[in-house]
């Protein structure tokens, strides 16, 4: 008895690591699909940038970000071939031990037959039950000859379901070896578009460097925008600091003067009490309850933050990044994004609308979320106006294009007047 509850068990061990490894399994699969069409995307804005044939650093990052995908696939087609083979070994493991199984239920069953053969005649079977010494004995010789019948029968069908379930497990075998076959497959026409994708970039990378004087004098234009840009965030952001500073000033003003207005029966008795325990450091920014939920909302979303527009390639990251092989040193505040001209730029946190203003000739917009704030530069049209609330994912205005045609917005995130890299709060794509 304790042996069939052990095998039980077991099965039950061995299922469940099975269907752990199976939805894992699942789980990568879907992975390295969301990073191929992610690779398809950026060949898709590859494409539409190398119209110009000119060589750039939009074209360099989308090439870069691609072999950085392409290396992701095969990463995951590696974890994907060792849970394969974990699969395997558990699968050939569960195969030798039904094998055993099925070899000791075969040689009881053997030893049962040639009993049975030895005493095969129904006289010996009788001769059994009568030669009881009572009644009760006799009827305990039958009961015995009911189990020993009941127990060949029990023999019978545990060889059938052993060797099913034997004949499932090769199954299963077969079938994972013919899935290992076609990962590695997978995994091989990826290595060799890696190969490509380098000599792509090599050959790319000698175009720029022929560029480079050139691309210096596009990067110093830029540059200058962004300077802009940044001040003008700036100045906002201590705009609403001093405001918001203002503001709590006058409240405590008119909060003594009301106090000292009153009758001294009616003021409260001054008493000694615990001060407020708090977990939150104040922030002048979040000088009511309502604001103070905004801002914590939007660190409650870090990295969940939907993306400011629906079609996004980064081709210029955030911070100070030098390309390699070349005296090109780019220092970004926010986002440089690729999109659709004219699509729609959205929210991508409920706000207030701090300002809307002009940067070297495109329209902008600040957006205060408490003591966080976020800028969208390169607007071909807004539909918001300052002071106005807004959700998430509502629309403020349409992208316009760049120098080359191409749909793009800066997106700039501050906690106050500090600059954060905005791809640590936006949704991994």
């Amino acid at each position: 008895m304790k042996s069939i509850k052990s095998i039980i068990l077991f099965s039950i061990c061995i299922s469940s690591a099975l269907f752990s490894i199976s939805q894992t399994r699942e789980e990568l699969e879907k992975r390295r699909k969301e990073i191929q069409q992610e690779i398809q995307d950026l060949q898709r804005a590859q494409s539409e940038i190398s119209k110009d044939k000119k060589a750039g650093l939009s074209q360099l990052k989308l090439i870069e970000r691609k072999l950085r995908s392409r290396y992701a696939v095969i990463e995951n087609l590696n974890d994907e071939v060792k849970m394969i083979d974990n699969t395997i070994f558990n699968d050939n493991r569960e195969i030798y031990r039904l094998q055993r199984e099925l070899d000791t239920l075969k040689k009881q069953y053997a030893r049962t037959i040639e009993y049975a053969y030895k005493n095969r005649s129904s006289y010996d079977m009788m001769n059994f039950i009568f030669s009881a010494t009572s009644f009760n004995d006799a009827v305990r010789r039958v009961s015995y000859l009911k189990t020993y019948r009941q127990y060949r029968d029990e023999q019978v069908g545990n060889i059938n379901r052993t060797q099913k379930e034997l004949s499932v497990k090769i199954n299963t075998l077969t079938q994972d070896k013919k899935e290992k076959g076609q990962v590695l497959l997978e995994q091989n026409k990826q290595k060799e578009l890696l190969e490509s994708e380098k000599k792509e970039k090599n050959q790319f990378f000698t175009k720029l460097k022929s560029r480079e004087k050139e691309i210096e004098k596009e990067m110093a234009a830029k540059r200058k925008i962004e300077r802009s840009l940044q001040t003008s965030i700036a100045a906002i952001v201590k705009r609403e600091i001093e405001a918001a500073r203002k503001k709590a000033e006058e409240d405590e003003k008119k909060a003594a003067a009301a106090l000292a207005s009153k009758p001294a029966e009616l003021k409260p008795a001054t008493t000694l009490s615990a001060a407020p325990v708090t977990t939150r450091k104040v922030n002048v920014l979040e000088n009511t309850p309502e604001v103070t939920k905004v801002s914590v909302g939007f660190e409650n979303n870090r990295g969940n933050l939907p993306w400011p527009v629906d079609k996004a390639t980064v081709t210029a990251g955030f911070g100070r990044q030098k390309i390699e092989g070349t005296s090109i040193i780019e220092d970004n505040i926010g986002l440089t994004i690729q999109t659709v001209a004219g699509s729609n730029v959205k929210a991508v946190f409920d706000g207030t609308v701090a300002t809307v203003y002009d940067v070297a000739g495109s329209q902008t917009i600040t957006i205060k979320h408490g003591k966080y704030f976020t800028t969208y530069y390169n607007l071909s049209s807004v539909n918001v106006s300052k002071g106005a609330s807004v959700k998430m994912g509502q629309s403020i205005g349409k992208a316009a294009q760049n120098d080359d045609g191409d749909g793009e917005i800066i997106f700039v995130v501050n906690v106050e007047s500090k600059f954060v890299d905005p791809e640590d709060w936006l949704k991994n794509r």
